[in-house]
């Protein structure tokens, strides 16, 4: 039988090498622009494909790939390696009817949780004996942005425009305001009274569930950014309504934001940026006293790129507020709205809950709330080894901005007493351009939980660890 077997298999191979000297792909023109639409209107078509892996240890998988701190297994707790395969589909289509005239939508898989396919999932399985795999995908295509854009200058003799739509919004550098992953219902118009000066009011609507129960909640804003010859420079104003965020109870909240960066002082090579946040508000109770809502963060950061060697070093602090008493009235935590990415370290903020205090807050089970009762100090740098090639590495310092005790429910015994320490995190990129649009990529990160992460009893919490690699295709 096994003469047989060897004889079939060398068979095999023979008939696949003929069919691969038959398959040679055609050559491709390395710039190309498909165009299929009535008179003049141009068609852009593109898209991404993303394929993933993680494997990770101390986290927990809950809700899809929300991924969740767990402490030791000696206190009583779940603890064991994490792993999964997810996939992403992104397809585009930009219709420019005009010079002043463009529309675009672009459709992803994804349901109101995730816009990733878990490796695995579907429904509609194999039928047999043997009824696993064979499985449809188990996501559905949803708009991520869909949006008509005018511009010209025949309205103000200057250029100016409006854009409508379901589109990605972000503001500054994103530490209060970042919806570019999955976007927002708005109306933007802006106008440039000079080339370097964009002015700019939007409205955004963030929900619409039922009009009958005054729920809905819309921002509003207007913003101002000068881009001068190698520096920046911006400020916006955001205003929430939120008119029932939770019974009876409306929130208002106010945001400004101020930012600055230099690319390159005097020739040195040395970039700086800065970033402020001020907020005010209120939560209008009806049987108390209101709460008064006085968050505030700040980013400085130092970009140095060495002109004979293709590196750059960055040293940054960021720093969000946190609550001081919960018991008075009013809170201190800097409110965040940002999208379901990572928004620095890859464990802590990403994978793991956050020190953030809002409201009260004793659980923390909630990642990826940004800046919220956070801060640190991130150093390192980026090389390119070939062309192709690139690594990056940075340390982080993380320090909460009020005494928090994150695992105070875990474990048995006395809890443990708040503290600021959140501990440290080593994270590590490696990006490889395989082919043109064509990319590899892995990420990890290592983090060494502080006084901060401690167990009933007094006990440490365990290390966390997870590394991800993956593969994109742009187009």
């Amino acid at each position: 039988m096994k003469k047989y077997a060897s004889i079939l298999a060398v068979f095999v191979l023979l008939l696949g090498l003929a069919a691969l000297s038959y398959a040679a792909p055609a050559e491709i023109p390395s710039d190309t622009t498909a165009v299929i639409a009535k008179g003049k209107t141009q068609i852009t078509l593109g898209g991404e494909l993303r394929f993933r892996g993680l494997m990770g240890k101390n986290l927990k998988v809950t809700n899809d790939k929300d991924d969740s701190f767990t402490a030791s297994t000696s206190a009583g707790a779940a603890e064991g390696t994490t792993s999964y395969y997810d996939y992403r589909v992104r397809l585009s289509l930009e219709a420019k009817v005009s010079p002043n005239t463009t529309g675009f939508v672009e459709i992803e898989s994804g349901t109101s949780n995730t816009d990733n396919i878990t490796g695995g999932s579907g429904s509609d399985g194999a039928k047999g004996v043997y009824r696993y795999g064979n499985k449809k995908s188990a996501d559905n295509l949803a708009v991520r942005q869909a949006w008509i854009q005018y511009q010209g200058t025949g309205l103000l003799g200057v250029p100016a425009g409006v854009k409508v739509g379901h589109q990605l919004i972000k503001l500054g550098n994103g530490l209060f305001f970042d919806h570019t992953y999955y976007g927002d219902d708005a109306i933007l118009v802006f106008v440039q009274p000079l080339k370097e000066l964009t002015l700019a009011a939007h409205t955004i609507k963030f929900d619409e569930n039922n009009v009958n129960q005054n729920d809905d909640v819309t921002a509003y804003g207007i913003l101002a950014a000068y881009a001068g010859k190698g520096f920046g420079l911006s400020a916006d104003i955001t205003y929430i309504d939120h008119q029932q965020y939770s019974t009876n109870v409306p929130l208002h909240l106010w945001n400004i934001g101020l930012r600055g960066n230099v690319d390159d002082i005097a020739g040195t090579g040395l970039g700086f940026r800065a970033d402020v946040e001020f907020q005010t508000g209120k939560v209008d109770y009806t049987t108390q006293d209101d709460l008064k809502l006085k968050g505030w963060a700040a980013l400085a950061g130092l970009d140095y790129k060495f002109k004979s060697i293709p590196l750059t070093l960055t040293a940054e602090y960021a720093i969000g507020s946190g609550d001081k008493d919960s018991n008075d009235n009013k809170d201190q935590s800097f409110i965040t709205s940002l999208g379901n990415e990572q928004h620095y370290t890859f464990v802590y903020e990403y994978l793991t809950p956050s020190a953030c205090n809002f409201l009260g807050s004793t659980s923390h089970s909630n990642n990826r709330t940004g800046l919220c009762n956070t801060q640190y100090v991130k150093i390192g740098g980026s090389y390119d080894i070939t062309k192709d090639l690139n690594v990056k590495l940075y340390g982080y310092w993380l320090r909460a901005h009020k005494a928090v005790a994150i695992n105070s429910d875990i474990g048995t015994g006395t809890a443990p007493s708040t503290d600021k320490d959140l501990g440290y995190e080593v994270d590590a990129y490696i990006t490889y351009q395989i082919d043109k649009n064509l990319t590899y990529f892995v990420e990890s990160g290592y983090f060494w939980p502080g006084d901060a992460w401690k167990l009933k009893g007094g006990k440490d919490a365990d290390d966390a660890w997870a590394v991800r690699h993956g593969i994109t295709l742009k187009f």
